[in-house]
């Protein structure tokens, strides 16, 4: 009976100290305070304090507090001023060590010191602590401050840390000309309306110089009064320079220059180089030993390279006083040298090719080029013996320039970027994928050749092609000359062709029986197969950080989707940059390289060379002399032969002949559904035809035929490697004819 009434006493003075302890605290927090804590000493609480902290479990800590400290703090309060300073100090790893402890009465002290171990600032010794107890309904408990933190934080002092970075490196073309200058100015250009000499001459110039759609620049001219003066657009210093007269005269510019980093050619470059922007909360968690307000690398090369551009900034952690008075120095980090970046890139035939393209879609405003139609366009011009990058294109540009501090001149623009639905942010030539059309008829020879799929000497290539013999179902398929006007040199059949004049007349109907015969008497997957030994259908692995499209090669199932697959449509879809390694492989016998874009890291300004890129042999083709042969003989017709060269238009045959190009190259122009009535146009062209040294690649969404838009481009491209005096113009119809849809019909692609 004694046992039992010892019991029943014990389980009510169990419930009588719970309700005791069980309070809650002001503000909402809650006190988690451990029951029958009587027995636990000052230093037991202190370690158990300090043992929750090595793993933030700030709600256990706060359960250690004394009921004062957390009547003075709720649980919120003292959660955020712990993370706060742990943010800054960044520990891996909490060590103390207690020294003695001094009780008198019902309070404690205890001298300790505490390490922090930081991947960030290395070892961080705090000596010379004294944690305070006190002791209320027979319980021990923190007595907190700050300074339970760190030594010195007094009430409504914080750690902070201190950057002190150098100048960020230069990002350089392979000949040494600035593509990125840290230190380098831009113009910032002011006028009024009414101040022009003639509105639409400035707004001529500036889609020139700015590279924008003269439409834009329009539209934002029409919002503003003819006395307001308003922001026109920012250009580089060289830029300035050789247009200031014009930009005078024409504009009546008012300038005002800005020191920051600068990016040349006005976002010719924009989705190569990239841009740097405020670190994001999610990049500040990621990347250690940045801090809000720090400027990163967020596109292209400076994403990819942004710890060698910027370097490591020295860091000083600091406890500083509300009146920013330096308290204390808890411990810092040594900063590393930046170093500048040299790319493959030849600047000149970038912004080149940069120019061309801006040219070319103000030049078609009112036809292809118009705002209802193509939204954009890209380029890649490769190196064939090594892969290097020479020049990469992406339209529309964007201006990095904006977004390199709180200065930029029109900071709107960051988001009309985001918003645009022609998505400017996205590097077309890497990360889309488009049907290829014919210029996919470069693997189906390659595949047809090898395989022997071509048995009698010559083929007739008519206007229509039944292919129910083989499996068919549809009852008729055409070539792209039945949907030439009349008038057109290209609108009566091709006739009787050697497979390498198929390809140079892209003939249809050749294409068809061969990708009938690939699929019912090779196998049906090895056209796919020869796709991929070609390079399709794999990401390149280019030193980009943006997410490259892998393409799609879809194996066929049944003989359509063959036949469709043959001339580039069904589910076949390619990025630009995978047409242009494969045009380069073509011209260079066989060897498929891995493109790359960064030649060498350092070695500016007495700084070592840390990083040398090297050519990358992906793989060989493997197809035999006779394949190659039939290829180039296609493709150096496709330009060179009068006859049947679909694109031989674009660079002979000028009633002034100064604009006939005085050097030999080969291609392929295609043509291909979108799912919009506008088709792909693609060109593709190595050169020179004799010991080729480069390859160029362009592609414009939702326009007309390859040879009518994108050949053009690149012929201009071509001029400019060349060094031809009289660049061939754009074709007149661009500028003064209206846009004429050119729809393709299932089973169907142009030339």
């Amino acid at each position: 009976m004694p046992r039992r009434k010892l019991t029943i006493f014990t389980i009510l003075l169990l419930t009588f100290l719970a309700a005791c302890g069980g309070q809650s605290s002001p503000g909402g927090g809650s006190s988690i305070v451990p029951l029958l804590q009587g027995s636990a000493s000052p230093e037991d609480v202190a370690k158990g304090f300090l043992e929750n902290w090595k793993t933030a479990n700030y709600q256990a800590m706060y359960g250690d507090l004394s009921a004062p400290s957390q009547q003075e703090y709720t649980f919120p309060v003292f959660q955020k001023i712990y993370q706060d300073a742990m943010s800054k100090i960044a520990p891996d790893q909490i060590t103390y060590t207690f020294h003695n402890v001094t009780l008198q009465g019902e309070s404690a002290a205890i001298a300790y010191d505490v390490e922090f171990t930081s991947s960030v600032f290395g070892a961080i010794d705090d000596k010379d602590r004294t944690m305070r107890l006190v002791k209320t309904q027979d319980r021990w408990g923190v007595a907190w401050s700050s300074m339970d933190i760190v030594n010195g934080l007094v009430g409504g002092s914080q750690v902070v840390v201190k950057s002190r970075a150098l100048p960020r490196g230069n990002i350089y073309d392979r000949n040494g000309q600035l593509l990125v200058d840290q230190a380098g100015s831009m113009v910032a250009m002011y006028s009024a309306r009414q101040n022009m000499a003639t509105e639409s001459d400035c707004v001529d110039l500036l889609a020139r110089v700015l590279k924008q759609r003269r439409y834009d620049l329009q539209k934002r001219f029409d919002t503003e009064d003819p006395v307001t003066v308003f922001y026109l657009g920012e250009i580089d210093k060289d830029t300035d320079t050789t247009n200031a007269a014009e930009l005078d005269q024409k504009c009546a510019v008012i300038r005002r220059p800005r020191d920051t980093r600068t990016y040349i050619g006005e976002g010719a470059a924009s989705q190569l180089t990239g841009y740097i922007a405020y670190a994001t909360k999610d990049q500040l968690n990621s990347l250690k030993g940045y801090q809000e307000g720090d400027l990163i690398g967020q596109m292209g090369v400076e994403k990819l390279y942004q710890e060698q551009l910027a370097g490591k900034p020295e860091q000083v952690l600091q406890v500083i006083s509300p009146s920013n008075v330096v308290l204390r120095e808890l411990g810092g980090r040594k900063g590393t040298t930046p170093q500048s970046v040299t790319l493959t890139i030849d600047r000149d035939m970038q912004m080149t090719a940069g120019q061309a393209m801006a040219d070319a879609y103000n030049y078609a405003e009112g036809n292809w080029g118009g705002p209802t139609h193509s939204p954009g366009a890209g380029l890649v011009a490769i190196d064939i013996k090594t892969g290097a990058i020479l020049a990469m294109v992406s339209w529309p540009f964007f201006d990095p320039n904006i977004y390199n501090g709180t200065d930029s001149p029109n900071p709107d623009e960051i988001s009309v970027n985001v918003q645009d639905p022609r998505a400017p942010l996205r590097n077309r030539t890497i990360q889309d994928q488009y049907f290829p059309g014919s210029t996919f008829k470069l693997v189906t020879t390659a595949a047809a050749s090898s395989e022997k799929m071509m048995t009698e000497p010559t083929f007739d290539c008519t206007l229509e092609w039944k292919g129910q013999q083989y499996g068919d179902t549809l009852p008729v398929r055409t070539d792209w000359r039945a949907l030439e006007r009349s008038d057109s040199p290209f609108s009566k059949p091709a006739g009787e062709v050697t497979m390498a004049q198929a390809l140079m007349a892209s003939c249809n109907p050749f294409f068809y029986e061969m990708g009938a015969r690939l699929y019912t008497r090779a196998g049906q997957n090895v056209l796919m197969d020869y796709a991929r030994k070609m390079g399709f259908g794999v990401q390149t692995g280019i030193d980009l950080p943006e997410t490259e499209a892998t393409g799609t090669l879809p194996n066929p199932t049944s003989v359509e989707q063959g036949i469709n697959e043959a001339i580039g449509q069904g589910g076949v879809q390619v990025s630009i940059l995978q047409m242009a390694r494969s045009v380069a492989a073509i011209a260079n016998g066989g060897t498929l390289y891995q493109p790359y874009i960064v030649q060498q890291v350092g070695g500016t300004n007495g700084m070592p060379v840390t990083y040398t890129a090297q050519p990358k042999v992906a793989s060989q083709l493997g197809l035999s002399d006779a394949t190659m042969n039939t290829i180039h003989e296609g493709m150096c017709g496709v330009i060179s032969d009068m006859t049947y060269g679909t694109a031989s238009f674009v660079f002979y045959g000028y009633k002034n002949k100064k604009f006939d190009a005085p050097y030999v190259a080969c291609g392929k122009t295609g043509t291909a559904q979108s799912g919009r009535v506008e088709p792909y146009g693609w060109f593709v062209t190595y050169a020179p035809k004799d010991n080729p040294q480069i390859a160029i690649v362009s592609m414009v969404e939702y326009g007309r035929e390859g040879s009518e838009t994108a050949a053009p481009i690149v012929r201009r491209v071509l001029d400019e490697y060349f060094k031809n005096a009289d660049p061939a113009p754009y074709p007149d119809w661009w500028n003064n004819l209206e846009y004429i849809p050119l729809e393709l019909k299932e089973g169907q692609t142009g030339g």
